[in-house]
């Protein structure tokens, strides 16, 4: 298989699994290789034909910006604990540090190490629980924030159909770890303009760092430039270069967690990710981000190890099987400051 340009991250139309009746198994077929490949060599693609409508995301854009305007006691209203706890909610700028999460996962192993004193990434952030009936929600995200968080379980659907075709599972291979509830948490991630006293100090606006658990289906700021010297999302490739992510407008980016480097026993790439700070004199540095990530993994008891298709003689098992949910607790206790 020929190595995919280096320059951008594929795009992958799942749409002959979004909707199968009106495409044939040709069409899964190509789609299926398309993703393979993808996961394979980069970790991440961009997804079009997934079919959540744009207003569903225009909404949700506009509860975001609303709710991120707000001065901050108000916001701390909406704090229920540090980031990762179970019922959601607001946390503050300075208190995560992603970086401080690597360790052997990822596309390049841990790297040289030195994350432990990794600073706090410049980045606010709003969990939404739908299900959370114990503490209230901003006006401005409850109804925009349920119907998004329902379209994405149907995206989450349509990527399991791709990823069991892909690998040559059955069609129902993940039903048991996902049911009867997945684990999945939507995240409003908005970086303010940059502070003056930070524009000239590390570039990393939110630091290098592999997702945790299943898919990320991430709704990237439009306004990501896609360039490396103009900072926003960047992941990091097999030959250790880094490629800028460019938007394209309708679409989602995914990329996998360390669970599926497990599950595929590494054919597939829990890869290594950062968002950079745009140049200090750009008008980029003096407006805010909006990520909206929706993390998505098994529930809590499932056992992950590799899966029948990854393993055979020439290719045994890399991984001990893990508990996902231990998984996940260690990771979310190393980022919190």
């Amino acid at each position: 298989m020929a190595a995919l340009d280096e320059s951008t991250v594929p795009i992958v139309d799942i749409a002959p699994f979004a909707a199968p009746s009106l495409y044939d198994d040709a069409a899964r077929a190509t789609a299926a290789r398309a993703w393979d490949a993808a996961m394979t060599e980069v970790g991440f693609a961009v997804i079009v034909g997934h079919g959540v409508p744009a207003k569903v995301v225009e909404d949700l854009r506009a509860g975001a910006g609303d709710f991120f305007s707000r001065d901050a006691a108000e916001k701390l209203a909406y704090r229920h604990g540090p980031y990762g706890n179970p019922l959601g909610g607001y946390t503050a700028m300075g208190t995560e540090a992603v970086s401080r999460t690597r360790d052997a996962h990822g596309s390049d192993a841990g790297g040289a190490g030195g994350f432990e004193a990794a600073l706090p990434d410049l980045v606010e952030s709003f969990v939404f629980k739908p299900d959370e009936a114990t503490r209230p929600k901003p006006p401005a995200l409850e109804a925009a924030g349920r119907a998004y968080h329902a379209a994405l379980l149907g995206v989450l659907d349509t990527l399991h159909a791709v990823t069991a075709a892909a690998l040559g599972l059955p069609a129902g291979f993940f039903d048991p770890f996902y049911e009867p509830e997945a684990d999945v948490s939507l995240r409003l991630a908005y970086y303010p303009p940059v502070p003056a006293a930070a524009r000239n100090s590390s570039a990393v606006r939110y630091g290098e760092h592999t997702d945790y658990t299943g898919f990320t289906i991430l709704l990237q700021d439009d306004a990501d430039v896609g360039d490396l010297g103009a900072g926003g999302l960047q992941v990091l490739r097999k030959s250790g270069a880094w490629t800028a992510v460019r938007p394209v407008r309708g679409a989602f980016v995914v990329n996998i967690g360390d669970l599926y480097e497990i599950w595929t026993n590494g054919r597939w790439r829990s890869t290594v990710h950062r968002v950079m700070k745009p140049p200090p004199d750009s008008p980029a540095a003096d407006a805010p981000r909006l990520s909206i990530p929706f993390f998505t993994g098994p529930h809590g008891d499932a056992v992950i190890e590799a899966m029948p298709t990854c393993v055979d003689d020439d290719h045994p098992a890399k991984y001990a099987p893990v508990k996902a949910l231990d998984h996940l607790l260690s990771k979310l206790a190393a980022s919190n400051t």
